[in-house]
């Protein structure tokens, strides 16, 4: 068993493994002292044969998915080393183990991992010279997005707008020579990138031209990247590419289902620098940094998850588009003039789960029954949120009809 530990752990070398023993999983040799470390759990021994004993440190198995995210949130990536085959079944052969999953701060599907009021995004960022390319994704939802710009500090804040729980930077990014943990700040790291996010550094190669471009035509079954809107966006292109191949390595077991790619440019958005958005109490207030008391709590009276997420995007995000600004400001009217329709509207979607994070664990094959449930019971009242709005003339109310034909094809 120690040896296949020990194999396993070889395998990921930088993350912990949280390895299954009967009804806990349990953590050896330097894992353990880290894990005890870290979660403040007792640091103990086991017997090692010939070796002598071994420190050792566990959690319960039904209890993995706390553990494992107070890790997470640490930094640490952890992966879960299940036995896949029940012990009466081994016949006195060590049972089988698998390695069932990899969890990194940006790589989060389980719902008591994540924040339903907010995305948590997994970034990947390529600079040259004053140039650079982001691209970003959230794989609970399926949003897959990358821009490029000559800024640097426009880079700053588009990293500080999104607050990624994870960042993904090739070995050749220009000063940067370590691994960066929450909190750290390094000489090492480029003045563009902000040293409070969680940094990870992979292979310059996923981030070239030649690897990235092909994985993005391959992904995305196209024979060029201009419908995607990025084949003028060498960068942009590199950035989503190695993004994509991280994602490939570290969710082997349970592959992610992400939207087409979106392209957009920083300046068809208003700006807002991080200092501006603070003293705004955007999205928290300027004494105590607390959510309540701030713009969005007061304004965020959504009924879904979905809705509170876009919310948040948006006045992070403002538009700076007439005619977009124009939609948005239609639907409101027509909404504060159509009181039965918006109690109508209101209810029904009280109903609805999150059908984003919802289909997204269904894609990856990590849905339970409950989660099913949930989507097929959300799923079944689209028709009637759609034959709420047959007769609306604004825009994002029209849009919702098209959810009927769909329904029907």
């Amino acid at each position: 068993m120690y040896l296949h530990y020990v194999e396993t752990k070889d395998k990921y070398p930088h993350a912990v493994l949280l390895y299954r023993v009967g009804d806990f999983f349990e953590c050896y040799f330097q894992d353990a002292v880290k894990l005890a470390q870290e979660l403040e759990l007792v640091l103990t021994s086991k017997q090692a044969g010939e070796q002598g004993r071994v420190a050792m440190s566990g959690v319960p198995h039904h209890a993995w998915e706390r553990y494992a995210t107070m890790l997470v949130e640490k930094g640490y990536a952890v992966v879960i080393c299940d036995q896949v085959e029940d012990a009466s079944e081994a016949a006195g052969r060590l049972v089988r183990r698998e390695v069932t999953r990899i969890l990194t701060p940006g790589t989060l599907l389980e719902e008591g991992m994540l924040k339903s009021s907010r995305n948590n995004y997994l970034a990947a960022v390529v600079i040259a010279a004053n140039h650079w390319g982001l691209a970003y994704a959230d794989i609970s939802t399926g949003e897959f997005l990358t821009t490029q710009g000559s800024d640097l500090e426009h880079l700053t804040q588009e990293l500080m707008r999104l607050q990624p729980s994870e960042v993904l930077v090739p070995t050749n990014a220009p000063d940067l020579g370590s691994l960066l943990r929450p909190g750290e700040s390094s000489p090492h790291l480029p003045e563009c990138l902000p040293p409070s996010f969680c940094y990870s550094l992979r292979s310059q190669l996923p981030f070239s031209q030649g690897e990235a471009r092909p994985r993005l035509l391959q992904k995305f079954k196209v024979r060029s990247l201009e419908g995607l809107g990025c084949d003028h966006l060498p960068l942009a292109v590199r950035a989503a590419g190695g993004l994509l191949e991280y994602l490939e390595d570290t969710q082997k077991e349970n592959p992610v289902t992400l939207q087409r790619l979106r392209s957009y440019t920083v300046t068809d958005y208003l700006i807002v620098d991080n200092q501006t958005r603070r003293n705004l109490e955007i999205t928290q207030t300027v004494r105590d940094g607390t959510f309540h008391g701030s713009l969005l709590w007061a304004l965020d009276k959504t009924s879904t998850a979905m809705g509170g997420r876009a919310l948040r995007r948006w006045l992070l995000q403002p538009l700076l588009d007439i005619k977009g600004i124009r939609a948005r400001l239609d639907t409101i009217q027509e909404l504060m003039e159509n009181t039965p329709l918006r109690q109508d509207l209101r209810q029904l979607l009280r109903q609805i789960y999150d059908l984003e994070r919802l289909t997204g664990r269904a894609g990856s094959g990590t849905a339970n029954a409950r989660d099913l449930v949930a989507l097929a019971d959300s799923l079944s009242r689209l028709p009637e949120l759609s034959n709420l709005v047959v007769e609306t003339r604004s825009p994002f109310l029209k849009a919702l009809q098209k959810v009927q034909v769909c329904w029907k094809n």
